[in-house]
């Protein structure tokens, strides 16, 4: 297929995607989680190919990992690639936009709350008592969320031999392949998962603190910071720090300047600039060198190029390995109980989706663990019809965590409305459901947070004129 072809056919679907994103914000002006799907969708499965295309046909010579391999896909796969990514976009689209009779009155609501003098307001229409209650409740969630974290954090680094040794091994503990039970004792494995307690807490923290601030709860936030920090260098990884971080700029940006978006620009390029940074920082502390690596813009656009190359695969996949049929759905249920726990019952672990896709690419250039993406999440499970099913789900749950998101938004929260939105921006390329309950559980936490503060609002929201609200 031609490169100009291809880059047509791209492009155009582009203007549809950031005109759907824009006139979603224009409505609503919440960066809500529909927002960040959308900026995932378009990053990864738009810009990318446009870019690895037009970068392909102008160095034929010199290519390496995903680009290369991407180099070698024949007409018949850029054509299916192309094609399952409208179907995908589509699903998803008219799913999200149906709206029920029975929804209006409630969707009408959610449009006043996101104009932002009427979510400020209705903040300060919180009687005492309410506030008072959701303020406990950041309190004690906040608390006992760091208490699990620290605790699974001392676990991990008094088995590592001490935090500065438990930095050094970041990268070991990261690695694709490793096993972990090398390096830390079997019955403290499950400190791992634990640990991310730890990302919550912050979160819970702050919003109290934004309540009503008070000295003890700085301090506490202050270990939280601390031990969260702590998280990220050692588990985490380059996205889990960026992210983190964009929750806090953004929320930062949007209370104290006119120019948000502008700032959120300069963090989005200085975080791709920090990528390649940041993994070399990581590898440096558990190695002592830092590893041979290009710099270049082939080397750069690799960093995002691999739900593109599995989409040009997924049918060689799907003939090498047969369908999923459905167990990546489930698989996390049984893989996060620790290994000690399920041998007591006679059970094991079952095999990840993202192994059978790391297979097949096994014997080229390109190494490491290869994450399954969204759409490659669906084809894999039961084909043509795993993209429809996959994308209803998808679309469903965005549109409850924008409900949610439009109940609990407000400038004073930003933080942590952003955190639930970032779900799906992280959904995206990283569908690997037994890695995301692992090691990103501290988002679902953040949204049951959000939950539970909506329903003890929501007692008093019936006694509040609608004119107030």
């Amino acid at each position: 297929m031609a490169t100009w072809l291809v880059v047509s056919l791209y492009s155009l679907l582009l203007i549809i995607a950031i005109y759907n994103l824009l006139t979603e914000y224009k409505h609503k002006r919440i960066l809500n989680a529909f927002i960040f799907f959308q900026a995932a969708f378009i990053l990864y499965y738009i810009f990318i190919p446009i870019f690895i295309h037009i970068y392909i046909d102008m160095n034929a010579t010199g290519l390496v990992g995903f680009v290369l391999r991407i180099s070698l896909s024949d007409s018949h796969d850029i054509f299916y690639a192309f094609s399952y990514t409208v179907i995908s976009y589509s699903v998803f689209m008219f799913v999200y936009r149906i709206r029920f009779t029975s929804k209006i009155k409630l969707s009408n609501k959610i449009t006043e709350f996101s104009k932002t003098e009427n979510r400020e307001k209705r903040f300060l229409n919180l009687n005492v008592n309410e506030e008072k209650n959701v303020y406990k409740f950041a309190v004690f969630a906040g608390v006992s969320s760091l208490s699990i974290g620290v605790f699974a954090e001392l676990l991990i680094a008094n088995s590592l031999g001490g935090i500065l040794n438990a930095l050094a091994m970041g990268d070991q503990l990261r690695a694709y392949g490793s096993d972990n039970s090398l390096l830390i004792p079997q019955n403290r494995l499950f400190a791992i998962v634990l640990m991310v307690s730890s990302l919550a807490s912050t979160y819970f923290l702050v919003y109290a603190l934004r309540i009503k601030r008070s000295f003890l709860i700085i301090l506490f936030l202050l270990l939280s910071i601390l031990a969260s920090m702590f998280l990220l260098l050692i588990s985490a990884g380059r996205l889990g720090v960026l992210l983190f971080g964009l929750t806090f700029f953004i929320d930062y940006a949007f209370r104290k300047s006119k120019h948000p978006f502008f700032y959120m620009c300069v963090y989005s390029i200085l975080g791709f600039i920090l990528l390649k940074h940041l993994d070399n920082l990581f590898f440096y502390l558990s190695y002592g060198y830092i590893k041979e690596s290009s710099s270049d813009f082939g080397s750069f656009i690799n960093e995002f190029a691999f739900p593109y190359l599995n989409l040009l695969n997924v049918h060689h996949i799907n003939d090498a390995f047969g369908f999923r049929m459905g167990v990546d759905y489930f698989t996390w249920i049984i893989n996060i109980i620790p290994t000690s726990i399920l041998s007591i019952f006679g059970l094991t672990k079952v095999t990840s989706g993202y192994y059978f896709i790391t297979q097949y690419y096994s014997g080229t250039d390109i190494q490491g663990g290869i994450p399954t993406d969204l759409i490659t999440l669906g084809i894999r499970q039961f084909g043509f019809i795993g993209i429809l099913i996959i994308f209803v789900i998808v679309a469903i749950l965005c549109k409850k965590m924008d409900v949610i998101i439009g109940e609990l938004h407000s400038n004073k929260f930003y933080f942590i409305t952003l955190r639930i939105a970032l779900i799906l921006f992280i959904l995206v390329p990283y569908a690997d459901l037994d890695s995301f309950f692992r090691n990103r559980y501290d988002m679902i936490m953040v949204l049951l947070f959000a939950i539970i503060v909506n329903l003890i609002r929501f007692k008093n929201k019936r006694h509040i004129n609608d004119g107030t609200c």
